[in-house]
């Protein structure tokens, strides 16, 4: 991946980048067992805005218009160092520019963007930008991202860009020393969402506490069983929106996901003919259900009550019936009276972790791309896919093991039983 970092104190990046796995990731590594040599998986390119000015004095900014506090960066100024900068490589860049303006980060954003082969972070200081320049390069086929990393101000956009470098990097194939590191810790699909299990290391007790049993059994069974409770019981307690659990209901209400059973049928039916202005959503997971054609129904239970429901199907292409590894996402249901508690997003994660366990290759789901685009669900049109059900930015996919193979374009089949809608 090659990365673009404009600012106006380039300086600031330096002890960051000349540190830990992000020095790491832009070095080539000698595998000592082979002793072949790995390229770096990283390059980094900084620019400083200033160098972009007409001006003999270098000066970026100007009061602003209708008067107040602070100065604002000039548009030309951000405009041509965008695109100076963008032509010195061919690779397609995609943009961020860092803004508390912009949408929060989270993991699945960042997994999407470390799947990308050019990244532009653009750090703004002083007011930001001219609006003018963002809404221009907005405009442009590139697009322009805005994303924050929470709800307060700093100086300036140096520091979140940072954030999100190191963030993505640590992604990348290759940037640490073991990718299974990043691979089952808080937020990734792998622990659906969950925040990460308690570690424990040499000595066996320390100050009169002991390391649990479990994980000096042996048995990899039980102690993927033990983390995996530990996962969720530390979620429910520290961050219980991400289990879809309103802070307000307090810990006696817990959501529970789970694979359905024979006995819910009925209760999901329910769901989604509340869900749902029609019945056609719940004929038609009955239909898969009872044609076999279902990979995973997941339901959300709060005091045993069954409030939430999710599908998996499989999907292929029309003019490659062999081709497996991709499953398609059933519409999402939750009872009224529980939309808007994220009852919805941790059955989409669980979903999708569970998709990647069955080594799915992608997710394809039809739905809001504003919903679906933060659990890294991207339009799948770009990538040669099509639907019967819409090809516009509606029609989605969530890559899961890197790029789809080449080979993999075309119409999407759905299973049989989506000719009934």
């Amino acid at each position: 991946m090659r990365l673009d970092l404009l600012t106006l104190f380039p300086e600031m990046f330096a002890g960051v980048l000349g540190s830990s796995i992000l020095k790491r990731a832009a070095e080539p590594l000698k595998d000592p067992a082979t002793g072949n040599v790995r390229p770096p998986v990283v390059e980094y390119h900084l620019a400083n805005l200033r160098d972009h000015t007409t001006n003999k004095h270098q000066k970026v900014d100007q009061p602003p218009y209708g008067g107040g506090p602070g100065m604002v960066i000039q548009s030309q100024v951000v405009w041509d160092a965008v695109h100076a900068v963008e032509a010195q490589d061919p690779r397609p860049a995609t943009r961020v520019v860092m803004t508390p303006q912009g949408k929060p980060l989270t993991h699945a954003i960042v997994e999407q963007l470390a799947r990308k082969p050019r990244l532009m972070l653009i750090a703004g200081h002083y007011e930001g930008f001219d609006e003018r320049v963002l809404d221009a390069l907005r405009d442009e086929p590139a697009g322009l991202e805005e994303i924050s990393i929470g709800d307060y101000v700093l100086s300036g956009g140096e520091l979140p860009a940072m954030v999100l470098l190191d963030a993505v990097v640590r992604l990348i194939p290759g940037a640490l020393g073991t990718q299974a590191s990043a691979h089952d810790e808080s937020f990734s699909s792998e622990l659906g969402g969950l925040l990460d299990y308690p570690h424990y290391t040499r000595p066996r007790t320390w100050q009169g506490r002991d390391v649990p049993d479990v994980l000096l059994s042996g048995d990899h069974a039980k102690i993927n069983a033990w983390r995996l409770e530990q996962a969720r019981q530390r979620t429910a307690d520290r961050r219980p929106d991400l289990l879809g659990q309103p802070a307000a209901i307090g810990r006696s209400t817990i959501t529970v996901l789970r694979t359905e059973q024979p006995s819910d049928i009925d209760a999901v039916d329910r769901v989604l003919r509340e869900a749902f202005p029609t019945d056609a959503e719940a004929k038609l997971v009955r239909a898969l259900r009872d044609q076999r054609e279902a990979v995973t129904s997941l339901v959300a239970e709060v005091d045993s009550e069954v409030v939430g429901h999710v599908m998996l199907s499989p999907v292929t292409f029309a003019d490659q019936p062999s081709v497996r590894g991709m499953v398609g996402l059933a519409p999402v249901a939750v009872r009224p009276t529980w939309q808007g508690r994220g009852i919805g997003a941790a059955l989409v994660r669980q979903a999708l972790a569970e998709a990647k366990q069955l080594a799915s290759r992608a997710v394809v789901v039809l739905g809001e791309p504003t919903y679906y685009q933060r659990f890294g669900f991207e339009p799948a049109s770009p990538l040669g896919l099509t639907s019967d059900y819409g090809s516009g930015p509606e029609f989605m996919i969530a890559l899961l093991r890197g790029p789809l193979p080449a080979t993999w374009q075309g119409h999407i089949q759905y299973a049989k039983s989506f000719q009934s809608l």
